[in-house]
């Protein structure tokens, strides 16, 4: 047992010795690269102390000394000065002398470490200077300098600019109206040089024409004339307006047409340069007569429309006295009276809208497509919308929502639609309104809402006669044929809620529903026509809520 310890005893004595040799070797071996570092930073530390510690330390012991002597040389130079004022001024560069021999290590060493401060300061200030001047070019025009510019680019810009100016009313080559100029490398200050608006003015000065400072008017962007008083031709435009009258308080007057005020250069000639009567005698004539057509045998709304760049909805709408048809002799509207410009009374109108609740669809296998199964009626909610109303004439022109509140948020309708295989049914992608887009194949917009009072979206695509028509949304069908009027061949259908959709213009023959039957989303109901007074085949498509034309675009997307 002894002889155990002795040997347990003996192995621990051997690690420790071989541990502290690896330690001892270990450190040998670190400290071989770890030396010379260490005499590096003794080094650093030591210069530091000797140039920089014990210099400010020096400095401030010097510094000491210096601020005694000042006082001291202060007090006796306040002393001999009111005994004698010649022997003060003496006794005042004795003391600048001694200073200057007791202090001339100090003084030699501020002024060596003050010169390298200032230098690189005065260079600073060297590089700032030089870097507010560049190289350009000086633009002469005759014997005159004109301007300063960065590069050749600037004056081509410029002379563009002025020749659109002085051209206006001139009837020869414009180009002719300006000399080449010449150009010559300059250094210059950077604030010297000048843009492309300001060299056009400089250049329209040099020129030989009879140019003078005026006010430019132009409507909708065209120039219309010049007049040397703004304010004449401001007052002109104001007495037009003074002529409208509205009976609404918020109502504020202006003009359909953009009207721009443009201070600047202009030709002084009776052919541009107008004053304040012959401005207003111009704006009191049209600027294109209105334009007449007698009906002759054979023609028809779409003839007529066609002949003259019109739709028929544009041709009825400026027509409203014409019926279903139209008879010979008969004069017809086709282009308006066209005025230089248009007053317009604008004013804000506040209403409460129907917001349609969202519906929340889920797809069940046990139910054919199309049919549709109600899990949670829906509500709609509610809105105040604020519009911004233009009118001419006191005719609505047009609407603008500037502004809409929510006051009640609508309830989601949840719904279940069906995914087993049916025999009439097209489907498609519905929207969050859960309306399908009703023509699964057609899906180009000829006709967008509201253009021109039209009242719904007309669809069609190549070929489209013949192209299936699907009920948007499922409801029951009211209308399902001929009514006797400019629709024609047509399908009216009522979703409930106050929501209904029409499809007119269907081909003869192929509405394969009847009024009182129930439809489902998707479901075909017709094909794509010409029936009516139509243009050509498509899909007249309408979306009526509470007997309202709304966007049918806020109900389908394609």
């Amino acid at each position: 047992m002894n002889a155990l310890f002795r040997l347990v005893a003996y192995f621990g004595i051997q690690i420790r010795r071989n541990t502290r040799k690896c330690l001892r070797t270990l450190k040998r071996q670190l400290s071989k690269p770890l030396t010379p570092l260490l005499v590096w930073c003794r080094i650093l530390v030591l210069a530091i102390d000797f140039f920089f510690v014990q210099a400010v330390r020096r400095s401030r012991e010097e510094q000491a000394v210096i601020k005694k002597e000042i006082a001291s040389a202060s007090a006796n130079l306040k002393k001999t000065r009111k005994e004698n004022f010649s022997s003060s001024v003496r006794l005042f560069f004795k003391y600048c002398a001694l200073a200057l021999v007791r202090h001339k290590k100090y003084l030699k060493s501020a002024f060596n470490t003050a010169l390298p401060i200032l230098m690189i300061i005065v260079l600073l200030a060297e590089i700032n200077y030089w870097n507010s001047f560049t190289y350009a070019l000086r633009v002469k025009y005759g014997d005159e300098t004109i301007g300063y510019i960065a590069n050749e680019s600037v004056y081509l810009d410029a002379r563009n600019k002025a020749l659109e100016k002085l051209s206006i009313g001139y009837d020869g080559d414009s180009s002719e109206l300006l000399e080449t100029p010449k150009y010559e490398l300059s250094l210059v200050s950077v604030n010297e040089l000048i843009d492309s608006s300001s060299l056009s003015e400089n250049l329209i000065s040099a020129s030989d024409e009879n140019i003078t400072n005026a006010c430019g008017i132009f409507i909708d962007g065209e120039f219309l004339c010049s007049v040397k008083n703004e304010n004449d031709a401001r007052s002109v435009f104001n007495a037009i307006l003074e002529t409208v009258h509205t009976d609404i308080e918020d109502a504020t007057l202006g003009f359909l047409e953009e009207i721009d005020y443009v201070q600047g250069l202009y030709p002084d000639n009776e052919n541009t340069m107008w004053d304040a009567d012959r401005l207003a005698q111009k704006l009191s004539t049209p600027k294109s007569e209105a334009e007449y057509y007698i009906a002759q045998p054979g023609d028809s709304f779409s003839k007529i429309a066609s002949d003259n760049s019109l739709t028929i909805g544009e041709l009825k709408i400026m027509n409203p006295q014409l019926g279903d048809t139209i008879l010979v002799g008969t004069m017809l509207l086709v282009r308006e009276q066209e005025n230089y410009v248009t007053p317009k009374v604008t004013h804000t109108e506040v209403y409460r809208e129907e917001v349609i609740c969202p519906v929340e669809v889920t797809y069940n296998s046990k139910l054919f497509q199309g049919d549709r199964r109600i899990i949670r009626e829906g509500k709609n909610g509610t809105d105040l919308v604020t519009v911004s109303v233009t009118t001419v004439n006191g005719v609505i022109y047009d609407k603008e929502e500037i502004g809409r509140v929510t006051i009640s948020e609508p309830v989601s309708q949840k719904v279940e639609l069906g995914t087993a295989s049916g025999g009439n049914y097209y489907g498609g992608q519905m929207s969050s309104k859960g309306f399908v887009w009703p023509t699964p194949t057609a899906k180009t917009i000829s006709q967008r809402f509201g253009r021109y009072g039209h009242k719904g979206l007309d669809i069609t695509t190549s070929r489209a006669s013949g192209h299936v028509i699907v009920a948007a949304a499922s409801g029951t069908v009211e209308i399902a044929g001929s009514t006797g009027n400019s629709y024609g061949q047509q399908v009216l259908i009522n979703h409930g809620n106050g929501i209904k959709t029409r499809y007119a213009h269907c081909l003869y023959g192929s509405i394969v529903v009847r009024p009182g039957q129930y439809v489902s989303a998707g479901q075909k109901i017709g094909k794509i026509g010409s029936t009516g007074n139509s243009t050509g085949p498509h899909l007249h498509f309408e979306v009526i809520v509470n007997g309202r034309f709304v966007n049918p675009l806020n109900y389908v997307s394609r």
